[in-house]
């Protein structure tokens, strides 16, 4: 199911999530720049299809979520892999000015962790521009 959310539904999607309430065609056309309400309620007919989202009296909305990498705080969401590249480059910094010799093991240590921090930093940069609208 989530292969079929990319492009514009996916944007609509994660717009509607991150609102927590209903939204007009207008609005989400309005929004996200879309060239016409007419594309907007094709992707959301689509959406409803497939169960995620739902028509209220006042507009459209996410009845389900199925993103399991993302946490919602306020109207934001936020890839999990944001906390994990902070504790990452946070240990990074602590042994960086925590060293004073030049010792093998936690020149070792600081490389694996500066690896790990690249890692979630670069899974963290690229799961944001998914869900930038």
């Amino acid at each position: 199911m989530v292969e079929e959310l990319t492009g514009t539904r996916l944007k609509i999607y994660y717009f509607l999530l991150s609102q927590g309430k209903p939204m007009s065609l207008r609005k989400i056309q309005r929004e996200l720049n879309i060239s016409s309400p007419s594309v907007v309620q094709y992707h959301i007919k689509r959406l409803m299809e497939m169960g995620l989202v739902s028509e209220t009296d006042e507009g459209y909305v996410v009845s389900k979520v199925i993103l399991e990498d993302y946490v919602r705080i306020r109207s934001s969401l936020l890839p999990k892999s944001l906390f994990l590249s902070s504790f990452f480059v946070t240990s990074l910094i602590i042994g960086i000015l925590l060293w004073r010799e030049t010792e093998i093991a936690l020149s070792y240590s600081l490389s694996v962790i500066g690896v790990a921090a690249a890692i979630t930093i670069i899974d963290f940069m690229k799961k944001r521009r998914k869900v930038k609208f």
